[in-house]
């Protein structure tokens, strides 16, 4: 991850341009945090039980595990992938489906809760598919 020096005011019109200095991974990273920031904040006037839903369900896949399904991914298509490789392809994949599967149940259950749509939830609180 590059390193981008910041004034401890910042101008916004400045802080845009050091968002700029950004690589696509790291502006994916910043935006997705920042989407997190704005939705913590929304969850602070929620019951609790919706406010717990809506943590879970705005938690990332843990970095290090995207990291490696985007290297094995990136080694299948270039051909380059063992059967080691493939069979940890696999079993990540599976993980990280498992993951989505809870995220979705966590996303019906606060739809149902909220009393409205699936679409509204995910409209309201701007969330945003998971990376995979």
């Amino acid at each position: 991850m590059s390193q981008i020096t910041v004034q401890t005011q910042l101008p916004f019109e400045q802080l845009i341009q050091t968002v700029e200095q950004l690589d696509a991974s790291e502006l994916e990273q910043l935006i997705a945090q920042a989407i997190r920031v704005q939705t913590k904040r929304k969850t602070l006037s929620l019951p609790n039980d919706q406010s717990i839903l809506l943590q879970q369900i705005t938690e990332c896949i843990p970095s290090n595990l995207q990291k490696r399904y985007d290297l094995l991914i990136s080694k299948r298509q270039d051909n380059s992938l063992t059967d080691e490789e493939y069979q940890e392809l696999i079993n990540l994949g599976e993980h990280i489906e498992a993951i989505d599967v809870k995220r979705l149940e966590n996303l019906t259950e606060l739809a149902k809760l909220r009393q409205t749509s699936l679409n509204s939830v995910i409209e309201e609180f701007q969330l945003q598919p998971q990376s995979s």
